[in-house]
């Protein structure tokens, strides 16, 4: 084994969190065994989760060697970038490591102006702040119909609605009105909005949601 692949908090599988516990294990192990550990921070990265980093919100026990990033760096233009350690960095030498979406003028000019942007207090500030008062909005939800919803997952602006049974008819519901969520892992509706959603945007799509 050269390397294990982890999303910190799984994006498509349903908006799970990694437990600390489980990552540390892994770190020490992939230590053990001479491998190196990778977490994909395509979905969870870049703002999401109310640092610039996911991997942030964690101890540095369990900190990556290799971190990788792509959607949201350039804000819609295709781009793909990695982040090493100095160990790892030391070991790539030119031309041993190539990407299709990597290095061109434009897209590397887009990223360096969207993380300019991403990473400053006001806009990390927004995603806890605007984060928490998702969550307590659905927790809310979820006392109302708990035979309906039955967990609440994820941080910052990356969170899941555990529901009972399948939710597609009330993504369909919630977009006759406005609102586009969409379905994750199994029965999970995910909410990935923008960064920069404000507070009445946030209650106008909760209400959305309560309707359907």
């Amino acid at each position: 084994t050269c390397a294990a692949i982890i999303e910190p908090i799984q994006g498509e599988g349903g908006v799970f969190e990694a437990r600390v516990e489980f990552l540390e294990a892994l770190k020490v192990r992939c230590q053990e065994v001479g491998a190196l550990l990778i977490y994909d921070e395509i979905q969870c990265g870049l703002g999401r989760t109310g640092k610039l980093w996911a991997h942030q919100n964690l101890p540095k026990s369990c900190h990556p060697d290799i971190l990788t990033m792509a959607k949201p760096m350039a804000n819609g233009i295709p781009i793909g970038g990695i982040m090493v350690t100095n160990r790892v960095a030391d070991l790539i030498g030119i031309g041993d490591h190539g990407t299709t979406f990597g290095g061109n003028p434009l897209a590397s000019r887009a990223g360096i102006y969207v993380l300019s942007r991403i990473n400053t207090p006001e806009l990390l500030d927004n995603v806890n702040t605007i984060g928490a008062y998702l969550r307590t909005s659905f927790e809310e939800l979820s006392a109302k119909h708990p035979s309906l919803i039955t967990e609440i997952r994820g941080r910052g602006l990356i969170l899941g609605i555990q529901f009972s049974r399948d939710p597609t008819p009330l993504v369909q519901l919630a977009r006759e009105r406005g609102l586009l969520v969409i379905t994750a892992g199994n029965n999970t509706v995910r909410i990935i909005p923008p960064l920069i959603l404000t507070k009445d945007q946030a209650s106008h799509g909760v209400k959305i949601l309560e309707e359907a």
